[in-house]
Order: C-alpha cells, then structure tokens, then sequence
C-alpha cells in the first residue's frame, strides 16, 4: 500500500469512529417535556412557599431548561442560567413515575461543586430569591 492509501484508510477509520461514538454516547435532548413541566411546578428543597420556575425566573439574564435520559436511564431536566459572566447548570434527577426528584450535579461555570459546595450554592439562591420578596427563611 501506498502512503496515500494509508491515509485514506486511516481517515475512514477516524471517520466511522467519530460517527459510531456520537450514535453510541449521543442523547436526545428536548426542550418541551412534561418532565420539565414536572420540576418546574416542585417546591424549592429549602423554601416549600416557592415553586422551583419562581426561584429561577427573573434570577438568570438568559435561561434554557431541557430534559435527557441519561445513559443509566434516568430522567434528566437540566437548567443553564447565565447572568453576566457567569453560567450555572442544574440537573434535577426525576424518580420513576413522577414520585419525586434529586438535585443532580451543579456546575458553576462549567466547573462542578462538591456536594458541600452545591448545598451551599443553592441555599444562597434561595435566600436571593426570598430577599427579593421580603420573605427570609428560618434558621438560615
């Protein structure tokens, strides 16, 4: 074989591998879902007076919700909220048959919280929000 037909396999190669991986890894992403409905209309972890749209609405500039199964089945809403520079990601993991849900992975731009961190992080949203209002959670 010659060099070029070296190439022209080699370029093959690559080519059915980058098509095989995004078939075998893709996700199929919707951004119109009764799930995202579904997490929308869930009261807010640290605040039941407030319903998760509420917390998020008016908080980030520029908001995109979407839902994905990951690839160990379960259902994904993730939220990516951008304010200035800045751009948080939320995944909200639902349970089977809408019994309830998880806060997921946090990630502030585009680097993911510890656990301690993610709690804290989100407590702190939640007491933006309620400020905003003029309410103020107890024992925070």
């Amino acid at each position: 074989m010659t060099l070029g037909q070296h190439l022209r396999v080699l370029i093959c190669v690559v080519i059915m591998g980058c098509i095989v991986g995004f078939v075998l890894n893709g996700k199929e992403i919707e951004t119109n879902s009764p799930y995202i409905d579904y997490i929308k209309a869930q009261q807010w972890p640290f605040n039941e007076d407030v319903l998760i749209a509420e917390i998020f609405d008016g908080h980030y500039e520029l908001s995109y919700w979407e839902y994905f199964t990951a690839r160990n089945g379960q259902h994904v809403v993730q939220l990516t909220g951008t304010n200035d520079e800045q751009q948080d990601i939320y995944q909200f993991v639902i349970e089977e048959d809408y019994t309830g849900f998880k806060i997921g992975a946090v990630k502030q731009n585009n680097i993911l919280l510890p656990p301690e961190q993610k709690w804290t992080f989100v407590k702190m949203l939640t007491n933006k929000k309620a400020s905003k209002s003029g309410e103020f959670l107890a024992g925070n």
